[in-house]
C-alpha cells in the first residue's frame, strides 16, 4: 500500500469520526403537543445543567412589524440585550410586567429602537400598550443547554462538554403544561426521545 493511498484513508477515517464524535454529542428528540396544529416553539432545556453562556456580545433582536412581534418566542442566555426596534408604520408602546424584567417605553414612533438587558432568568411577557393583539415571550436561560422545536416537533441540544450523569429534561410552552423527564449522559444520546404534552397553563422556567 504506497503512501498516498494510506494518507487518503487516515484522511477518511479522521472525516468520519469527527463527525460520529459531533452527532454523538446531540441530544435529540421529538415532541407531540395535544391541540397544537404546529408543534414549532416550545423549549426544551435542561433545568440544572450548568455550562458556559454564549458570548453576550451579541445583540438579539425582537422587532414590531405589520402589528406583531418578532419573533413570537425569542430564547436569550442570561444577561443579553434585545433590541426593540419599530419597523412598523405606527407607533407602538412595549411593555413588561413580568417579576423577571419590568420595563414600559412609552409610545414611540416608527424607525425608533430601544434596549433592555435581561439580567435575571425567567420569562417575560411582552404587550403593546397600543395594540392589544401583540403578544410575545422573551425566555432568559441560566445555561446554553436548550433548543426551541421545528414545525414537526423535533429539538436538537448541543450538550457538548457536559459531564456524564443524571439530568432533568423540562419544557415550556405558552398553551402547555410543564414537563420534565430524567435523562442520563451519555445514554440518552443513542436515542431519540419521545414526549407527549397536554394542553394547560404554563409553569416558570425555574424555581
Amino acid at each position: 500500500m504506497n503512501t498516498k493511498r494510506i494518507f487518503i484513508l487516515g484522511l477518511i477515517f479522521l472525516i468520519t469520526t469527527s463527525t460520529n464524535a459531533l452527532a454523538s454529542d446531540l441530544l435529540s428528540g421529538n415532541i407531540r403537543a395535544q391541540g397544537l396544529r404546529k408543534q414549532n416553539n416550545i423549549l426544551v432545556y435542561l433545568a440544572r445543567a450548568k455550562g458556559p453562556l454564549p458570548s453576550l456580545q451579541k445583540e438579539f433582536v425582537l422587532d414590531q412589524n405589520n402589528l406583531t412581534f418578532s419573533p413570537h418566542i425569542l430564547v436569550i442566555p442570561e444577561g443579553a440585550t434585545v433590541s426593540f426596534p419599530n419597523n412598523d408604520k405606527v407607533d407602538h408602546n412595549v411593555f413588561s410586567l413580568s417579576r423577571t424584567k419590568k420595563f414600559n417605553f412609552g409610545s414611540y414612533k416608527p424607525g425608533e429602537s430601544h434596549k433592555v438587558v435581561f439580567d435575571k432568568p425567567g420569562i417575560v411577557e411582552l404587550r403593546c400598550d397600543l395594540h392589544s393583539e401583540m403578544l410575545s415571550y422573551i425566555l432568559v436561560m441560566k445555561s446554553p443547554y436548550y433548543a426551541l422545536t421545528d414545525k414537526k416537533g423535533n429539538f436538537f441540544i448541543d450538550v457538548t462538554g457536559l459531564a456524564p450523569g443524571k439530568y432533568i429534561l423540562k419544557t415550556w410552552h405558552e398553551k402547555l403544561k410543564n414537563s420534565k423527564v430524567s435523562v442520563k449522559l451519555p445514554a440518552a444520546l443513542k436515542s431519540k426521545l419521545a414526549i407527549k404534552l397536554k394542553r394547560g397553563a404554563p409553569g416558570v422556567l425555574y424555581k
